[in-house]
């Protein structure tokens, strides 16, 4: 949706009577919107790169102890998390909704599949309950090896979003005895960052 269009609409919602606004649920915020946000709530730690915009639909396929589930998307955008101007890639970080009706279902099967991985890994899944009633489900490798260390998944039931966030095993900290404590440290100071943003108009 261009400009235009979006400050019509603004300019429509605006001259609504109180109570007619009053009776109107929330309309979900655009991921472009979420997008820039994010990408001004993280600085100066951390700059956005590797913008990624979803053509149309799209889906992928999950296994769960044989089962098969496709989830369907309707609008994703991603992006990766510097650490710092031009350094590392701290996180990747991928938004999305699905098609209207479908987000409770796909929640189970999205929190299915990373409990699964999770028990399969040998590690315990961590649940962080946030006040909106969104959630944070993270599963950490027992130790620092292949390309990633870790992932997590944000399941945010009042904007019917979810955002997939992988975090690479790119970071010097990462390395010698105290790593995964230093994997925690960043999970938890990019998601203090992102959840500290104003909600979006």
């Amino acid at each position: 949706m261009n400009t235009y269009y979006r400050a019509a609409i603004a300019a429509l919602c605006a001259s609504l009577s109180p109570a007619m606004a009053a009776s109107t649920p929330a309309a979900s915020p655009f991921l472009d919107v979420l997008v820039h946000q994010y990408a001004s709530c993280v600085k100066p730690a951390y700059h956005q790169a590797d913008l990624l915009l979803q053509d149309g639909t799209g889906r992928y396929r999950i296994d769960v102890k044989g089962e098969a589930y496709t989830v369907e998307l309707q609008e994703r955008m991603g992006f990766s998390l510097q650490a710092g101007i031009g350094g590392p890639v701290a996180a990747v970080v991928k938004l999305d909704r699905p098609p209207m009706g479908q987000f409770g279902e796909q929640a189970r099967w999205r929190e299915r599949w990373l409990r699964d991985v999770a028990e399969r890994s040998g590690v315990a899944l961590d649940e962080r309950v946030l006040a909106d009633g969104a959630r944070v489900l993270t599963v950490n490798k027992g130790e620092i090896k292949g390309n990633y260390v870790g992932q997590s998944l944000l399941i945010d039931p009042a904007r019917q979003l979810f955002i997939d966030m992988a975090w690479p095993n790119t970071l010097d900290i990462y390395r010698g005895p105290d790593g995964l404590r230093h994997v925690r440290q960043v999970q938890d100071d990019v998601w203090r960052r992102l959840l500290s943003c104003p909600p979006a108009a």
